[in-house]
């Protein structure tokens, strides 16, 4: 009855980089919501292991569509969940003794009827689907709600394409900091000439900035218009906005990047990217127009990412910062903005 887990190529090698056996001291991450799988890479009936934050996790869809995120080791006896376990039904059913847990972690049946015991749980985490991932919260007290990308709920509007998964030998720090590092643009985006940052909102779990020229005469960066607005849901996750103005636009964009990174353990970590699409206009006047311009843009951005696979992938932290002038100030105020949302320690 027990099936082997399908396994994405990340997946293979994130397992390749952990040991059987070998537990790897916790990591100190932001509190926030932190990308789990893309929404399309767990199907019906599908459970995957899956380990962040230097825990191992059973990372489960059920019949009808539900998705838990709860520890692998079983409570009973100690067997792997996500590795010799499989759904049935609403339930994941452990593949030595067929304890069955729900979405929360909850032994709901035990086979023959025997009393299910207070402690028969596993420990689960708060996880939510949106925009074409599967998120997951890290933190203390209850999950905050996902609202900055509340106008992309509307399916009819909006297409999510799911990006690309890529594993960095890396601390989370490191890996997460470069979306706010404007002073790489013209080395690896081929921007005309320097960017500057402009912050919005600095302040408790908020983080927002506009990118921009220098030269207020440039039109385009690469491909996109001049301006870029990021704003940070989390320490972890950004979600960057073309715009053709430098002053806030409060239009639902045409184009959102989300980019978000989730620790594995102290020294590798993932990185991803996916989009959300504005449509051109309904699907049952334009479906092919909406998919092709939605694939453009895709493309679009892969290529934009492609820049930076590689630095990102093998990037370490330096033993003592060495900064300078072109360097600029947005790369210390998302430092300071990464340390304030970190969970009080014991």
């Amino acid at each position: 009855m027990t099936r082997r887990p399908h396994l994405r190529p990340y997946d293979r090698e994130v397992h390749g980089h952990l040991p059987p056996g070998v537990v790897p001291e916790p990591v100190a991450s932001p509190t926030g919501w932190y990308f789990a799988r893309f929404s399309k890479h767990l199907r019906r009936g599908q459970v995957v292991p899956v380990t962040y934050m230097s825990h191992e996790y059973a990372l489960f869809r059920t019949a009808s569509g539900q998705v838990g995120m709860i520890e692998s080791q079983c409570c009973h006896m100690g067997a792997h969940l996500a590795r010799g376990g499989y759904v049935r039904e609403e339930s994941l059913t452990c593949g030595f003794h067929a304890w069955e847990f729900d979405v929360a972690g909850r032994c709901v049946k035990i086979p023959g009827g025997c009393r299910i015991p207070s402690r028969a749980a596993q420990r689960s985490l708060t996880v939510r689907e949106h925009s074409g991932c599967v998120w997951f919260w890290h933190g203390p007290g209850p999950a905050k709600p996902f609202t900055d990308l509340d106008h992309a709920r509307d399916r009819r509007r909006y297409l999510y394409l799911p990006g690309e998964v890529h594993v960095c030998h890396s601390d989370l720090l490191t890996v997460s900091e470069h979306v706010t590092d404007v002073a790489h643009w013209p080395c690896a985006h081929g921007a005309p000439g320097p960017m500057t940052y402009v912050p919005l909102r600095d302040e408790g779990r908020h983080f927002s900035f506009v990118i921009r020229p220098v030269d207020m005469n440039v039109t385009r960066v690469q491909r996109f218009r001049p301006y870029a607005r990021v704003t940070m849901a989390s320490p972890t996750l950004a979600l960057v906005s073309a715009q053709s103005r430098p002053e806030p636009d409060t239009r639902p964009p045409m184009l959102t990047v989300i980019a978000a990174v989730s620790p594995v353990r102290p020294d590798l970590t993932i990185a991803i990217w996916a989009v959300v699409v504005r449509k051109l206009g309904p699907d049952w006047l334009l479906w092919p127009v909406n998919r092709l311009w939605a694939a453009f843009l895709r493309r679009v951005v892969r290529r934009n990412a492609a820049s930076d696979v590689d630095v990102l992938r093998w990037r370490r932290p330096v033993a003592k910062d060495l900064w300078s002038a072109a360097d600029g100030d947005s790369v210390r105020a998302y430092r300071r903005f990464y340390r304030r949302n970190l969970p009080p320690g014991p």
